[in-house]
């Protein structure tokens, strides 16, 4: 679809973007294969599958480069998983079976050999007119066929360096990139994501750096020393009494390992302590007899080993010394990062907009020899005569008119480089915190530090114009008593009229999700009182700033606002009363099956769109649709107290493939609450015109400055910075915003794509503004954020769920398992253990 280009009054900006041409399309088919994989059911009358991608490549890879090379040349394409790509007819037919042996020891067993089974998909030849057509502006739908060819190019384009290095199918990692310990037994390697894009008149192939986590290589003693944090060998001899014997077996499990006494790759199964003392029968010239792992070794090796070090266990229960094992290089540490490396990770991997774009572009062009991306070389780029330019594309963008921020004076402010400074101002909306007590269970000798942090607190309160008394009792809590502490508390604030307190501040220790848990459920949940959570080790060095960030929370809560950006597209809005939606879907850990998703929906119940109420619902885990969000938009125009005359609904959450099936259905949903909520009250005025925004945060298009002069302080494009042409979906009204201003790193956009929109006759500038306008809205920041203030609010209504469960059901445990897949989740026991907010917390923001 073509694109308008910017108002005349809009500031513009040519920039960079990570996004680099692909020069034409395939000019030949591609042919279809359905790969099969199993055991040979000659052998082994069960059959077994490669659950592991990495398995199956190795085995694919064998049966092109060894078993049959004359067949696969030029070498076929797979996706790692059951289909194959050739660009000509393979010489054996329709269908062929072979046999891979992946031992190089002896002769082939049941254990060693897999079968291979290709199938030609006579109906799936793949050409890439669709596509070519999409591109051109020809079309204006992702056909199947077009469909098809992009996941092929997305396919051609990975295939060499993923066979190469760790990766993720969509960004490989490898030392050459850059690498650095974390300690622990990890490291971390740099490297690039890589994804095919469809753009107006063009494909693009869109790089990032990257970075995976990958077990550190080599032999198997360090690896386990630097698990363990230490250099003394005798840590070697751990045995299931010591507390780090668990978290050891974790760490170690279903990785790969080779030998230093014979050849072979196996994977882990377990540790077993004290390994040179198993027993375990041995025949040996025909005679049966018991010997232990030590003495086998020493036998068949001549090795000598220690009999308290552990070992591991591979196969069918055999036991290897922890001495003989090498782990094998380039695998990928999968399992969430203990929080005391996440630190040294990102300190790594933050780069400036100049360094990130300058190592993608040494990836493409290399520095004095061979590039790690190596398109010029790559066997499947050649055979498909693809040519990836290594200039990055350059677009036309805009940088939008800042918002000033109304506050209770007569002057607004007007930011810079996306922030203001709110000193010296007074809340828009200031309330009143006459009722309060603190509960203090920071376990501190120096009380005297912490109640003059809550003077200072109240104080800078009512600087910001709130009208604070002091509190009515300060209680020395009990960490193994939390409930009975807030209810001491209450029951000192409340009045002689039976009204409770205005809110309760808690301090904690720097480390105390349990106490935090419960506080935070006793007051959202349990008996509707604000809570207001502070960590001792920062009060410790509180100032003025901190104590107003701190106020930012408290206003709101109370049911404040602390400031209004100015915009003629809200000005617009104001003239008929209309709501604005957030909501968003947030999922269990990965592979975690056994808990549930939670789904959110915030609606805007002022004239301003500054106060948000929020709705959570419980729903089967992995839903990306909003399961009930027919009765969430229900409850939300009927809170809102009169019926809108528009809607603006903001999805978070989904990914590109999910957007037209999920907003079909969500759009549904929105219309039928309308609809029955006109019939069942007898409406009289027109329904609510729609606007359907979908916010994406999980790509990787960033921007660069190609000056320094049109860059802000950190490097990054300024504040407000809008792209609608040049890397915009051929087929979707979208935009990338930039709405705030840089910190640390180049700054990632927010991707809005329009699925819907009644209210603003198509108008992509009106559109792009109220996005703007509603990031400077998020109440707890002095500074315009990614994101609008009501997406941002459904993710922390989410990312709160832990505290509405039954304490029993332990939704936030780590330890969830992951299910076999033979159970039937049990969506009632979930549902029937969460509560939603307390009433008395309705229209505040509790959420903050």
């Amino acid at each position: 679809m073509s694109r308008p280009g910017a108002p005349a009054q809009a500031r513009r900006l040519q920039v960079q973007t990570n996004s680099f041409k692909i020069t034409g399309l395939p000019k030949k088919n591609y042919y279809q294969y359905d790969a099969i994989k199993s055991a040979d059911d000659s052998q082994d009358d069960n059959r077994r599958s490669l659950k592991e991608a990495r398995r199956r490549i190795e085995v694919f890879e064998r049966l092109q480069n060894r078993v049959q090379p004359a067949v696969f040349k030029p070498k076929v394409i797979y996706d790692s998983d059951a289909i194959a790509y050739s660009s000509h007819v393979l010489s054996f037919g329709n269908s062929a079976t072979f046999d891979v042996n992946m031992s190089d020891r002896g002769p082939p067993t049941a254990r060693n050999v897999w079968r291979v089974t290709l199938t030609r998909v006579n109906a799936a030849d793949v050409d890439f007119n669709d596509l070519r057509r999409l591109i051109n502006g020809e079309s204006n739908q992702l056909t199947p066929k077009a469909a098809i060819a992009l996941n092929l190019l997305q396919l051609i384009v990975r295939q060499a360096p993923n066979l190469k290095y760790a990766n993720n199918v969509r960004a490989f990692f490898c030392r050459e990139a850059g690498s650095r310990p974390l300690g622990g037994g990890l490291e971390i390697f740099k490297g690039f994501f890589q994804s095919v894009r469809p753009a107006f008149r063009s494909l693009l192939v869109n790089i990032d750096t990257s970075c995976g986590i990958i077990y550190q290589e080599g032999p198997m003693p360090e690896v386990v020393l630097s698990f363990l944090g230490t250099s003394d060998s005798r840590a070697l001899r751990i045995d299931e009494s010591h507390l780090d014997w668990p978290r050891l077996k974790r760490f170690f499990k279903s990785i790969f390992i080779t030998f230093t006494h014979r050849k072979g790759k196996k994977k882990i199964n377990g540790l077993v302590p004290r390994a040179g003392r198993v027993e375990f029968e041995r025949e040996k010239d025909g005679v049966v007899k018991k010997t232990t792992v030590q003495a086998y070794f020493k036998e068949a090796y001549n090795v000598n080993i220690n009999p308290d070090s552990f070992g591991v266990e591979i196969g069918r229960g055999t036991v290897v010394p922890v001495e003989l094992c090498v782990i094998e290089p380039n695998q990928r540490f999968t399992r969430k990062l203990p929080q005391e490396l996440t630190k040294k990770m990102v300190e790594f991997t933050s780069e400036k907009p100049k360094a990130r774009l300058g190592a993608i572009e040494r990836g493409i062009r290399g520095t004095g020899g061979a590039s790690v991306l190596d398109y010029m070389n790559s066997p499947f780029v050649l055979d498909a005569e693809l040519e990836i330019s290594p200039t990055p594309t350059i677009i036309d963008g805009k940088v939008l008119t800042t918002p000033p921020m109304q506050y209770a004076g007569p002057q607004p402010l007007i930011p810079k480089f996306g922030a203001w400074n709110a000193v010296n101002q007074r809340f828009y909306k200031p309330k009143s915190i006459n009722r309060w007590v603190v509960v203090d269970y920071s376990n501190t000798r120096d009380r005297q530090a912490n109640e003059r942090f809550v003077k200072m607190l109240g104080e800078n309160c009512q600087k910001l114009g709130m009208t604070v008394n002091p509190p009515s009792g300060y209680i020395q809590g009990n960490g193994n008593n939390v409930v009975a502490d807030l209810k001491q508390a209450a029951r000192q604030a409340t009045g002689q009229d039976g009204v409770q307190p205005d809110m309760i501040l808690v301090i904690l220790p720097p480390s105390a999700a349990e106490i935090r848990f419960a506080v935070k459920q006793h007051g959202d949940v349990l008996h509707g009182v604000v809570t207001q959570c502070v960590r001792v080790d920062k009060i410790a060095r509180a100032n003025d700033q901190y104590c107003n960030n701190v106020a930012m929370k408290i206003n709101p809560k109370l049911g404040g606002v602390n400031a209004v950006p100015q915009s003629k597209v809200l000005a617009e809005l104001k003239k008929a009363p209309f709501i604005i939606m957030g909501a968003d879907v947030g999922h269990p850990s990965p592979g975690v099956t056994d808990q549930p998703s939670v789904a959110s929906l915030v609606w805007s119940y002022d004239p301003d769109a500054m106060r948000y109420e929020a709705f959570t619902a419980v729903q089967p885990p992995r839903l990306e649709t909003i399961e009930n969000l027919h009765g969430m938009v229900k409850q939300a125009i009927n809170d809102f107290g009169q019926p809108p005359s528009r809607i603006v609904f903001f999805r978070d959450g989904l990914s590109e493939s999910e957007y037209a099936k999920v907003a079909e259905k969500e759009i549904q949903d929105i219309k039928g609450a309308v609809d029955a909520i006109w019939q069942e009250k007898g409406v009289g005025k027109p329904k609510p015109t729609l606007t359907f925004i979908v916010v994406g945060k999980r790509h990787h298009v960033r921007f660069f400055p190609k000056s320094d002069q049109d860059a802000d302080k950190s490097g990054n494009c300024p504040a407000g910075f809008v792209a609608d042409q040049g890397i915009g979906n051929p087929i979707a009204k979208d935009y990338y915003l930039q709405s705030h201003g840089g910190l640390l790193g180049t700054s990632r956009p927010s991707h809005y794509v329009v699925i819907r929109d009644e209210n603003f006759a198509n108008n992509i500038d009106s559109l792009q503004e109220l996005s703007f306008v509603l990031c400077h809205s998020y109440a707890r920041a002095t500074r315009s954020v990614s994101i609008p203030a009501p997406v941002y609010y459904a993710d922390l209504v989410c990312s709160r769920a832990n505290f509405h469960f039954n304490p029993l059901l332990r939704y936030d445990d780590s330890a969830a398992s992951v299910s076999s897949g033979g159970s039937t989740f049990n969506i009632r026991k979930w549902q029937e253990g969460f509560k939603g907010p307390h009433k008395n917390l309705l229209r505040k923001m509790f959420y903050m």
